[in-house]
């Protein structure tokens, strides 16, 4: 689900799946960054995407991108 009301995407980014969880989560926060999310919204998703597994983090992050 994801965690704003209205939902709240970053654009244009592409999740590789196999990818080091760094990694994505740089390419995350670099890209909402960019797209002028708070620092506040950054942290609340990836604070998320870090709470469980791999695929938790690769399902997080894939809820708040839109190609």
């Amino acid at each position: 689900m994801n965690q704003f009301n209205p939902p709240k995407y970053v654009k244009g980014l592409h999740i590789k799946f196999g990818e080091n969880p760094f990694v994505l989560l740089a390419q995350f926060a670099f890209s909402a960054t960019r797209q002028m999310w708070t620092k506040e919204e950054i942290e609340l998703v990836i604070r998320m995407a870090k709470k469980g597994n791999y695929m938790n983090l690769i399902k997080i992050l894939k809820l708040h991108i839109k190609k």
